[in-house]
């Protein structure tokens, strides 16, 4: 699978990483696959690196279903922030799309083309 995430718990942060062709089931695997890590806990964030992606096989109808996931986990998702940073214009449009639907549901989803404003806004040092 071309995504990938460690948890640093002491740190309170999600590292996530993707290569290849990022497509919407992995997306959804990989939500599920998080939730479900013992070490996950509320109030986490996440900083997922897809700059290294070859391409991105999403579509609109895909972003609604990560939306719905996210509803449906919405109790282990509180205080839950997420940077996604992204190379790609496509990456960058499809991800403001999340970032839209998921703020109309108070979720903390922001999209960056900068790894250091996106440590910056997680509260994170910035290397």
């Amino acid at each position: 699978m071309p995504i990938e995430y460690s948890i640093d718990k002491d740190l309170g942060v999600v590292f996530t990483t993707a290569s290849d062709v990022l497509r919407e089931y992995e997306l959804l695997e990989h939500k599920r696959k998080l939730i479900s890590d013992p070490d996950f806990k509320p109030g986490f964030v996440e900083l997922s690196d897809i700059r290294h992606i070859a391409d991105l096989s999403i579509t609109a109808g895909g972003i609604h279903r990560f939306v719905a996931q996210d509803d449906a986990d919405a109790e282990l998702l509180k205080d839950y922030k997420l940077a996604i940073v992204v190379s790609g214009a496509l990456e960058y449009a499809m991800g403001v799309i999340y970032e839209t639907m998921s703020s109309e549901q108070s979720r903390n989803v922001r999209i960056f083309r900068d790894m250091g404003l996106a440590r910056e806004w997680l509260g994170m040092s910035i290397e």
